[in-house]
């Protein structure tokens, strides 16, 4: 078969591709233009060397290779290797079904075992940041910082984070196999999973100790601003006097999501800001006057991250609440979503957000401002007798009520 596609013509093709992938950061967003809807840029008409190399592979690939291969499977392939050479676990080409999942889960449902998942920086394993409240992860009781080795008999070791995910997902009613790693115990922790509908309600709430609120969100999705606020009204409702915002555990979401929540929460003022490469603000975000008029502590542990470091860290600087807890998890990195032509997308690292005092917690975490650390597997409790740190945050609340402080 010979190769007749002419290759000033491909080599076009391509440098539009490649010089879409790399600008996309500078204005579109998931809701902006896709990159195939860009009109072709007349710099990508001049010869590269590079891209030429490029071309010269596909060439003697159409040639050579023992089976036909369509020119789509290829031109796929580059930019899945493109964004894997970022060697960042944040950043991930996605195919047409695994864009659908990831859009379908950041709306609040999707079918699957319940686990929200990270990478540990230092090891590059594929953790659990937090198993999904009521979901069959959580009830056959994988936890928190387990680490995921194997799934049926797939070694996820050099796996990216989305290719565990894509191997977790699948049809409710259908079984997997998660073997896990614990620390303390040396054998492989083996669980059984049978997939489900997860349909997500990140927010729940409930009277505990007399007249204190406790509000717990899970994550941050779409629907989370309008669930808190309708927690808020119940427990109002109930006369509280104070408040308890239990973040642990919660791996983030939506970046808008949690500036909403903030707002809830907070006064006027700067929530968080968010800087690319060259240190140019992209966007900054703004509370309203408006706040919760009763004395609140917000409980933070090592898995509460992202989206959950934002509200935790404007907490802090805004001095509207106590944290009460342990260090979060570090990440302060912004992801930017964009669909493609053949129906798969990109999520890219594009920026690092800053809390209102300057800082980046990326790598560092927040500190809270009263460290204590909890029992293991106590994280879901609601009790004194098996949470330490809510029993403190109770006490805590309690004397900021009898004193009338903030």
């Amino acid at each position: 078969m010979k190769f007749s596609i002419n290759k000033k013509t491909l080599l076009t093709v391509f440098a539009v591709i490649i010089l879409c992938i790399f600008s996309f950061y500078l204005g579109l967003s998931f809701k902006a233009m896709p990159l195939y809807a860009l009109k072709e840029d007349t710099t990508a008409k001049e010869y590269n060397k590079d891209l030429e190399s490029l071309l010269e592979v596909k060439d003697y690939i159409k040639k050579k290779f023992v089976r036909d291969i369509p020119d789509s499977t290829l031109i796929e392939g580059a930019i899945k290797g493109m964004v894997e050479s970022l060697k960042d676990p944040y950043s991930v080409y996605m195919d047409k079904n695994e864009f659908e999942d990831f859009v379908t889960s950041i709306n609040g449902s999707f079918e699957g075992v319940g686990l929200s998942l990270g990478v540990d920086e230092k090891t590059k394993n594929i953790i659990v940041i937090s198993p999904i409240e009521g979901t069959p992860a959580h009830k056959a009781g994988i936890l928190p910082r387990d680490v995921i080795v194997r799934v049926d008999k797939v070694d996820l070791r050099g796996k990216s984070l989305d290719e565990a995910v894509k191997l977790l997902r699948g049809k409710k009613g259908t079984k997997v196999t998660v073997y896990v790693e614990r620390p303390g115990i040396k054998d492989l922790l083996k669980f059984e999973l049978i997939r489900d509908n997860i349909k997500i309600r990140t927010v729940k709430s409930e009277m505990i100790e007399g007249q204190i609120g406790y509000i717990k969100i899970t994550s941050f999705d779409t629907y989370t601003p309008q669930e808190l606020n309708e927690a808020l009204k119940n427990l109002k409702d109930k006369k509280i006097k104070g408040l308890i915002l239990d973040l642990r555990n919660n791996p983030g979401g939506a970046l808008d999501s949690a500036v909403k929540v903030a707002d809830i929460l907070l006064g006027k003022g700067l929530i968080v800001y968010t800087e690319d490469k060259n240190k140019n603000r992209l966007e900054e975000f703004y509370s309203d006057e408006s706040k919760v008029e009763i004395p609140f502590v917000v409980l933070i542990n090592e898995n509460s991250a992202s989206a959950a470091e934002i509200v935790a860290g404007a907490v802090k600087d805004f001095k509207a609440g106590l944290l009460i807890g342990e260090k979060t998890f570090g990440k302060g990195t912004v992801q930017e979503l964009v669909p493609l032509a053949g129906g798969g997308g990109i999520k890219l690292t594009i920026a690092k957000y800053y809390l209102p005092s300057g800082r980046s917690i990326e790598g560092e975490g927040i500190i809270p401002d009263v460290v204590i650390k909890a029992e293991e597997q106590s994280a879901y409790a609601t009790s004194f007798e098996k949470d330490a740190q809510l029993k403190k945050a109770v006490e805590v609340l309690r004397a900021k009520i009898k004193t009338g402080s903030n």
